[in-house]
């Protein structure tokens, strides 16, 4: 049976020693196979953009680093607090110069290696969400080892994230 180990001392004294720079930017988070000892460390860093005035739609960009020695398959993204919003994992794909998004079912992240969510090609799309800046979204990520993961990122205006992708 899977169980899910929190590092939140190691992020706290993190966040605290940075001067809470790191905010709810960064999660650490160690997983542990409790049948044969296996266990893979994950990294997480994002943020969502935030919706604009009318609209329920937005997109949030990770950066998933696998520190650990087993791939994962990202299966699912869900957001918990929100009974109508959907997550779905997208691609932005070029056909004949034309941009089109396209569902992934599922996104790999090997071991000892990133996957960066970018606004113009890999993302979280959001629907059925109304988000402000200073928010913070909590995320739902299912593994199919069947690990679940639960993390907050924050909310950022536009500009903020634009500056946060081209600094990052």
């Amino acid at each position: 049976m899977k169980r899910l180990l929190s590092l939140a001392g190691a992020f706290l004294v993190a966040m605290l020693l940075s001067g809470g720079a790191l905010a709810v930017d960064v999660v650490a988070v160690r997983i542990a196979d409790d049948a044969d000892g296996d266990a893979f460390q994950l990294e997480l860093e994002g943020y969502v953009r935030e919706t604009l005035p009318g609209a329920n739609m937005s997109a949030a960009y990770l950066s998933l680093r696998n520190n650990g020695e087993t791939d994962l398959q990202l299966q699912s993204v869900e957001v918990p607090d929100l009974e109508k919003a959907i997550a779905d994992l997208h691609t932005t794909i070029n056909e004949n110069g034309v941009s089109r998004m396209r569902p992934l079912a599922q996104l790999a992240i090997p071991a000892g290696e990133v996957v960066t969510m970018t606004p113009g090609g890999l993302h979280l799309m959001l629907r059925g969400v109304q988000l402000r800046v200073g928010e913070a979204l909590p995320l739902r990520l299912r593994f199919a080892s069947g690990i679940t993961l639960e993390v907050e990122v924050p909310v950022r205006g536009l500009k903020a994230a634009e500056a946060h992708h081209h600094h990052g």
